[in-house]
């Protein structure tokens, strides 16, 4: 807990408001913030000291205000407010809400409310810290991209959290504060699929990995190099077709016994580079406890599906679902599913962070849009990413399998995913029901691959 004393609020206020004074000042009101959680940009938490002043000559009901502070959820389901003042008075004169935004650098805001009891702020006086709070349900977000986000560590004037007159739509009523541009109206609906939808589909029902109908679409991956444990091998004979009741599936392994000699990644990709704007969709296995052997937890490894450009283009872009089931990348032994945008320029990326366990299946679908990439997991948006994340050139669909970390040397064992089906919808953007349908269309007719993207 914090020990800085914090000045009382009600010595602050007054108790009267002249009729003369004109409440629609777009100055009216300055905001003082200061991040309390400075270091951690990217954990779960948001953690805010906001301060309001009043510029007036005249004493205010705080009742008479909201404050707003603008963030992006990046795909997390849950954006939950908290007032956390502890020295007096306590927040039982303050309410919280949250709304929906539609703006640069906030698709939420939250809402701070005060009630009567908070009193009026005297002319030129400054309210205590409200210590504001939001988590997001344990997922990790990328406070850096948020409106209102700020690093300084002492109370800074800060025209990225606004003051509005109480009762007032979330754009209107400004009494401080610069807004986010792009207001709170909702983004465009997307058009209709064209009637001659350009579509690739593979069911993956080959024989096998020799099959001349898969090394026509598909590439196994052979040769050294990153990413992963440096001197791992990447085999061919880790990918493999495998039957599951009816249903035919395409496996991936991973492999160790701990030492890099020992260990064997995988990797599949197309051989088209032609994938851009448009609906990727597959529907996926990850699995936590391994194929053979032991869990070892030391083993850090990754279960992907992605879309990706070569790393040495000038235009390179990624588009990531990354499921680590024995953690990784600073989250211990916690399962996480990374969902990353890299830059084109490769100097920044942005990423969600499920940190719970995915073992089973799931259809995960990604829209990647001029204006950026929105990821659901199972018909839940679980990520969105700004337009500095839409890829410039055509891309490759990619799945791999690969180690981060090893554990200690001793038994084999062998880690896997299964992927059952891979579609791709150019220029459209089909929820995950409308992608279920269309899949089940093209297995009905009997049509275990199409290709109609140029």
């Amino acid at each position: 807990m914090k020990t800085i004393w914090k000045q009382s609020l009600l010595a602050a206020m007054s108790l009267v408001v002249p009729l003369s004074e004109s409440l629609a000042g777009t100055a009216d009101f300055t905001v003082q913030y200061q991040n309390y959680n400075a270091a951690g940009p990217n954990d779960d938490i948001i953690e805010a000291g906001i301060q309001v002043r009043n510029n007036t000559s005249a004493a205010i009901p705080l009742s008479n205000i909201v404050v707003r502070y603008w963030l992006t959820k990046n795909g997390a389901s849950t954006v939950a407010p908290a007032c956390w003042w502890w020295n007096a008075p306590d927040c039982s004169a303050i309410s919280l809400t949250t709304g929906s935004a539609s703006a640069s650098g906030a698709d939420q805001y939250v809402e701070i409310r005060f009630t009567s009891a908070a009193g009026s702020l005297a002319a030129g006086a400054t309210t205590a810290p409200i210590d504001l709070g939001v988590t997001f349900g344990g997922a990790f977000v990328n406070e850096t991209d948020d409106y209102s986000y700020g690093n300084q560590t002492a109370p800074t004037d800060w025209s990225r959290i606004t003051v509005h007159d109480a009762g007032s739509a979330p754009t209107g009523g400004l009494r401080g504060g610069t807004l986010p541009t792009g207001g709170t109206t909702p983004p465009p609906t997307d058009p209709p699929p064209p009637s001659n939808l350009a579509e690739f589909f593979d069911d993956f029902t080959y024989s096998g990995t020799g099959d001349a109908a898969f090394t026509n679409l598909w590439n196994v991956r052979t040769y050294a190099g990153g990413p992963g444990v440096s001197g791992a091998t990447w085999s061919a004979g880790n990918v493999s077709m495998v039957t599951e009741g009816s249903d035919r599936l395409m496996r991936l392994r991973a492999g160790t016994n701990g030492t890099a000699a020992g260990t064997t990644h995988s990797e599949v990709l197309t051989h088209a580079q032609k994938f851009r704007f448009g609906t990727y969709a597959t529907r996926m296995r990850f699995r936590d406890t391994p194929l053979s052997g032991t869990r070892v937890f030391a083993d850090k490894y990754v279960e992907t599906f992605f879309a990706l450009t070569p790393y040495s283009s000038p235009s390179y872009s990624e588009q990531d679902y990354e499921y680590l089931p024995n953690g990784g990348w600073g989250q211990g032994n916690t399962p996480t599913m990374f969902i990353t945008s890299f830059d084109k320029n490769k100097t920044a990326s942005t990423s969600a962070r499920l940190g719970y366990s995915h073992d089973g299946w799931h259809t995960l679908v990604l829209h990647v849009r001029p204006t950026g990439n929105t990821y659901h997991i199972d018909g839940v948006e679980r990520a969105n990413h700004p337009a500095q994340f839409a890829p410039l050139i055509n891309q490759f669909l990619d799945f791999q399998m690969w180690f981060i970390e090893l554990g200690p040397s001793g038994g084999a064992r062998t880690y896997f995913e299964d992927v059952d089906w891979v579609y791709f919808a150019k220029d459209a953007y089909l929820d995950t029901n409308t992608v279920n349908s269309k899949v089940s269309s093209l297995r009905s007719a009997s049509v275990p691959r199409k290709d109609t993207v140029p």
